[in-house]
């Protein structure tokens, strides 16, 4: 017995018909809208019909979920896309129309008489006094300096140190230790705060010596050659 040809009929597994073809046909899968599958029903049956034919196929099961989450996922996004609100239309742009083009009178074509000429001429007249005022220049403010103005005392501070030096030195012929509340008695704050500047110069190069008895006391100024002792009391050293 011999035939020419033989045509092997196979047949397809059951998941790959109706109603479940849908979750294993990928293209057909993000074609359909997602409101209209039933993916409990789907999955459910499946998995009755896989246990009454008494085989488990989890491959098969394993691309069913991937397309139920695929699905599940294409709602999401619809319901989160519903949320977003409308974006709103760019703002139209005004149309600018410019103002009609007066066109030149040419004197060939008008007839102009003596009498408009000379009432015209007025008019010039009577307006150009208003058009000079108003096109009257203004003087421009000049821009500030670049640089902030020196304050005179910094300028001088070399004069200001030697005239300290000067001064202490007379005062130190009468007493040996001057208070600092000396040279400053009478002056106004500020001049007392340069006054304690250019003390503060003469002790850091080492021509003067300053020192308190206690914290927030008196502060005495003596010259170098002098001693560190006040009353037979150790005074506490500022420089």
């Amino acid at each position: 017995m011999s035939s020419k040809g033989t045509v092997t009929n196979v047949e397809k597994p059951f998941w790959l018909q109706s109603p479940w073809m849908i979750l294993f046909d990928l293209i057909k899968l993000h074609k359909v809208k997602p409101w209209d599958v039933n993916i409990s029903y789907l999955l459910t049956s499946l998995l009755t019909e896989m246990r009454r034919r008494g085989y488990i196929d989890f491959t098969a099961s394993g691309i069913a979920l991937l397309s139920s989450a695929t699905i599940f996922k294409m709602k999401t996004e619809l319901v989160l896309k519903l949320e977003v609100p409308p974006i709103p239309p760019p703002p139209k742009i005004p149309e600018f129309l410019p103002p009609p083009i007066r066109l030149p009178f040419r004197y060939e074509y008008t007839t102009t008489t003596i009498e408009q000429l000379l009432k015209s001429l007025e008019e010039a007249l009577k307006e150009e006094p208003a058009i000079a005022e108003r096109l009257k220049l203004q003087p421009i403010a000049l821009p500030p300096p670049a640089l902030p103005a020196l304050d005179q005392f910094m300028v001088e501070i070399e004069e200001q140190i030697d005239n300290m030096l000067i001064k202490i030195t007379e005062l130190a012929t009468e007493t040996k230790y001057i208070a600092f509340s000396k040279l400053i008695a009478g002056l106004k704050r500020l001049d007392a705060v340069r006054t304690l500047i250019v003390v503060l110069f003469l002790a850091c190069r080492g021509q003067i010596q300053l020192w308190q008895e206690e914290e927030f006391g008196e502060i005495y100024i003596s010259l170098l050659e002098g001693g560190l002792r006040i009353g037979g009391t150790t005074p506490t050293g500022i420089v």
